[in-house]
């Protein structure tokens, strides 16, 4: 049974050997090395290195249909990001292992989230989320966090406290909450899913597969990307380093069934707000974006919204109509109209990998898109097709993590 402690319990003992590939860091080390807000009063609100460095800033991006609202740039990379229930706080999870929140208009750091036990023991914060707001849980102002060195952290962010821990023997990648429910599930290097109650605070399954060697019922390598089907209380899919995706019932002992052929690396896998389908955004050369049915598993399409490749580490919907996907090699962030498989939006030539892109606030686009096509499957539609002005779905602002860089942005 995994390990679940409050913070006065927590024993230096026990604590693991961090991975060789952390270097232990002091809080000396991380600075903001530069700021940028569109429309800020500069001469109050920025240093002269920092405006020149902003002027710079978009320099080699390549963009359309883009605003950049903001830009802050540190010394160390940021892994995750995430917007607070109520969009007043964006946090950011740092390779130094502190999690940092800053004030979304003007990007002053508000506080950092980091206790001894990362102190003593640094890992890079790899995932963070809150509980999705609903009648029956509304705002808690907690946060979960995931390390690698297998720390689980669930946080009451505007006291920067720690309410409790969990040690999970392993690296852990990410984390997901259930949609209704009080529980989250984590996944990690050892191919597992641990499956929590969070009101009482213990472990209530681990997702694995058989001992069956010619079975593929479950992962065999390291898992990166995990979501609940949004339309049941009791399914989940996962996607890792094994090339294929799982579908979980936890009713069920083992994997239900699988996709082959997808190669995760991060959070680029999610299921649609219908429960519909599935969208997978790949780290791999070919077939990056794909859609699949979530009831047969059948391949719906393999999105191709422009000449431009890139590895995928993350990709989610945004609602009904759209989805966005960030990766390497190029550094791209792209958004995609799912009705005709358009990137309507994209930023290109980035400093760094996009690992990772939060929901803000919802921004209704003022501007028409391109006209559904009555045939399935189009994915080379011409952008210069008739458009219409049909009611669509409101797109949300989005912070986007980009190497040392978070942008925040909204669709044009």
């Amino acid at each position: 049974m995994t390990n679940v402690q409050e913070p006065d319990q927590v024993s230096t003992a026990s604590k693991k050997v961090r991975p060789k590939s952390i270097k232990k860091s002091s809080k000396n080390e991380f600075a903001v090395t530069f700021t940028f807000v569109k429309g800020a009063d500069k001469d109050k609100t920025n240093t002269v290195d920092s405006l020149m460095a902003s002027v710079g800033a978009f320099d080699n991006l390549s963009m359309k249909n883009i605003n950049v609202l903001s830009v802050l740039e540190t010394s160390k990379e940021a892994l995750c990001v995430q917007y607070t229930e109520q969009y007043d706080q964006l946090a950011a999870g740092h390779t130094d292992g502190a999690v940092r929140f800053y004030k979304p208009a003007t990007l002053e750091l508000l506080r950092s989230l980091i206790d001894d036990d990362i102190t003593e023991n640094p890992a890079p914060v790899t995932c963070l989320k809150h509980r999705p707001l609903s009648k029956n849980y509304p705002v808690t102002h907690t946060l979960i966090t995931t390390y690698a060195n297998g720390c689980v952290k669930c946080w009451s962010y505007n006291f920067s406290q720690c309410l409790y821990t969990i040690r999970e023997k392993r690296q852990t990648y990410g984390v997901a909450y259930h949609p209704r429910l009080p529980k989250f599930i984590t996944c990690g290097s050892d191919g597992k899913i641990n499956l929590y109650d969070e009101e009482n605070r213990i472990q209530e399954r681990i997702f694995s597969g058989s001992e069956s060697a010619s079975l593929l019922d479950g992962h065999t390598s390291r898992v990166f990307a995990a979501c609940f089907n949004p339309r049941s209380n009791h399914e989940l899919i996962t996607g890792g380093w094994d090339d294929v995706v799982y579908f979980w019932d936890a009713r069920q002992p083992f994997a239900v069934r699988h996709i082959s052929g997808i190669h995760m690396c991060g959070e680029g896998l999610d299921i649609s707000p219908k429960g519909t389908e599935i969208l997978t955004c790949s780290w791999q050369e070919n077939d990056q974006i794909q859609v699949w049915d979530y009831g047969s598993g059948n391949l719906i399409q393999t999105v191709r919204p422009d000449n431009v490749t890139s590895k995928l580490y993350c990709g989610r919907y945004l609602n009904k109509d759209f989805f966005v996907c960030g990766g390497t090699d190029n550094n791209l962030f792209r958004l995609i109209d799912v009705r005709n498989y358009v990137a309507l939006a994209y930023i290109d030539k980035l400093p760094g990998a996009v690992y990772s892109v939060a929901l803000g606030p919802m921004k209704k686009s003022k501007q028409p898109v391109a006209e559904v096509p009555k045939k399935k499957g189009l994915a080379g539609v011409d952008e210069s097709s008739p458009n219409s002005d049909f009611n669509q779905a409101p797109i949300p602002r989005m912070a986007v993590s980009a190497g040392k860089r978070i942008y925040q942005i909204e669709y044009t």
